[in-house]
């Protein structure tokens, strides 16, 4: 090797205790990265890794600098079984991806050196390629991963866009107010008005406490569920697995200073909540409840609101409501950003699973278009 000469990256296929290990280098990695977002930390990733995914077949490449052991990028990926019609497949997702659904996912890969790593892991995945599809969902469209797959421009049609609304803070309440529309922003007002003039006890709380925490995340979780089942919606606690994880979420996103949890009492008691992540310059909202009893109070939208100030309020420069165009959304005045789903075969069986998904779809468009 000729002096001045560039070693390459040392790559390493991770078993699960190598990459719990990962620990301690995961959130700088992630820092010194091009992107990033709250559910690409430890603290979401982690959880993962001991709740929803211990048992999930990993498959994660490092990459390391050869001279110093430094980590340069992580591919994190994992293998999963699945049915369709009958037929069992293999499907290529991203680790803290499932029932949790993430947004802005991505490789986490070092800005100056991502031009070289990320392709070489990418690479070392696929090498030996052991799925029947690549099914990304969640992942950031100006990301590093999506730069790294989506080569060629044929590529893009693998693409499936999800709209991610979210509100700039530059200005302050004013500036957001006035991005509203016109209705909403006096709900606004005359709900907070009606409820601090007609009930005792009403309080805006941050939670920062673990004891507190335990409490506001069961009482969450059963708002939640209240509001989303009579909507027909699973909800995000629709079983113990999910519960357990969001509670493990949320302990280590408090732990890491990332967790911005509110809730509202009213009464002696929690007639709101909701659940944000603090990543750099971005407050994400998460998920939310409220207590249908209270529904003439306008808690869901107060809580929001609340949310919002509190993000103003630490200087963050950006409220992110995440995946889902909803109406309620657009009321506060959103743009819309595209996170990207990325669906490709892999392999005879991929090839035609993908020819009955890209058949039935006309149906399943028209399904969603119809009324309920």
């Amino acid at each position: 090797m000729t002096t001045g000469q560039r070693r390459l990256p040392l790559l390493e296929h991770l078993d699960r205790r190598r990459a719990l290990a990962l620990d301690g280098e995961w959130d700088r990695l992630v820092a010194e990265s091009p992107g990033g977002s709250p559910f690409l930390t430890w603290a979401w990733i982690g959880a993962w890794l001991d709740t929803l995914g211990r048992d999930a077949d990993l498959e994660i490449v490092s990459a390391r600098d050869p001279l110093d052991g430094r980590l340069l990028g992580v591919a994190p990926f994992f293998v999963e079984t699945r049915r369709r019609a009958g037929v069992g497949y293999r499907s290529l997702r991203l680790v803290g991806n499932g029932p949790g659904a993430p947004d802005h996912l991505d490789m986490p890969v070092r800005a100056d050196q991502a031009d070289e790593v990320a392709p070489l892991l990418w690479d070392a995945v696929t090498r030996n390629r052991r799925w029947d599809v690549i099914d990304l969902d969640g992942v950031a469209s100006e990301g590093t991963l999506a730069a790294t797959i989506l080569r060629r421009h044929d590529d893009r049609h693998d693409l499936e866009p999800i709209p991610c609304p979210y509100l700039r803070l530059d200005g302050g309440w004013d500036a957001v107010e006035a991005r509203m529309g016109r209705s909403h922003r006096q709900n606004i007002d005359r709900y907070r008005r009606k409820l601090d003039a007609e009930v005792d006890g009403v309080a805006e709380r941050l939670i920062v406490s673990a004891g507190d925490l335990e409490d506001t995340m069961t009482r969450l979780a059963e708002m939640h569920q209240s509001v989303r089942t009579s909507h027909g919606d699973r909800g995000a606690f629709a079983d113990a697995r999910l519960v357990a994880f969001h509670r493990e979420v949320a302990r280590r996103m408090l732990a890491a200073g990332r967790l911005r949890l509110w809730r509202l009492d009213a009464a002696g008691g929690v007639i709101a909540a909701i659940l944000c992540f603090r990543h750099a310059d971005t407050v994400a909202f998460y998920t939310t409840g409220f207590d249908p009893a209270w529904a003439a109070y306008g808690p869901g939208r107060r809580i929001m609101a609340t949310a919002i100030r509190g993000a103003i309020e630490e200087g963050a420069a950006e409220f992110d409501f995440l995946r889902g165009d909803e109406p309620y959304k657009r009321a506060w005045g959103v743009e819309v950003r595209d996170d990207v789903r990325i669906r490709r075969s892999a392999g005879a069986k991929g090839r035609l699973l993908g020819m009955g998904r890209r058949a039935l779809s006309p149906f399943r468009r028209r399904a969603d278009r119809s009324p309920t």
